[in-house]
């Protein structure tokens, strides 16, 4: 029997690149105010964060599908999580050096499909989430921008990873203005 797992919540998409130190010196000396709109950066890199709240609300819902009839509904905290933590360098420039990261996003409203096959009948408690968790430190102004990331890793049923369908996002009307951060 065919089953699908959704996971609908609301989150951040977050864009960021890197940008030497001297091209940030440069900006500030020019406009200490508004730098920010000075610099030019390169190719955006982005990471879809499932909310900073993930976990500690009821907010983030799985949907167990068995049809189109049957929908089981029940908190993401009603199911079973394995969160590891890391630090922020290592989820956004593990191999970067002598650079700051700049970055602004979104909000966005998020679906996670995901779907298997190989069982008559789903048990809640074989289902576990992967997640990862990362502080982020403030922008070199000392201003929070965003406390944490949170990304869903993968699913797993009895111990075996889920295949991911698919992936939909839908951006809300709140923007996340850019920042820089150092992440070293």
């Amino acid at each position: 029997m065919k089953f699908n797992i959704e996971i609908r919540g609301f989150g951040q998409r977050v864009f960021y690149s890197y940008i030497e130190r001297e091209v940030v010196r440069e900006a500030r000396e020019t406009n200490r105010e508004r730098y920010i709109e000075y610099i030019f950066h390169g190719a955006d890199n982005n990471l879809h964060s499932a909310g900073e709240d993930l976990l500690e609300s009821n907010r983030p819902v799985v949907y167990i599908i068995v049809n189109e009839k049957e929908k089981l509904r029940v908190s993401l905290n009603k199911i079973n999580c394995e969160v590891k933590n890391y630090p922020a360098k290592k989820i956004f420039q593990p191999a970067v050096k002598n650079s700051l990261m700049y970055c602004f996003g979104y909000n966005e409203e998020y679906i996670h499909t995901y779907s298997f096959s190989d069982v008559e009948e789903i048990d809640i408690d074989k289902i576990t989430a992967r997640i990862i968790e990362s502080e982020i430190p403030k922008t070199i102004e000392n201003n929070v921008w965003m406390q944490k990331v949170i990304h869903i890793e993968s699913m797993l049923y009895d111990g075996k990873e889920i295949k991911r369908e698919e992936f939909l996002s839908r951006p809300l009307n709140v923007s996340l203005n850019p920042v820089i951060i150092d992440l070293e």
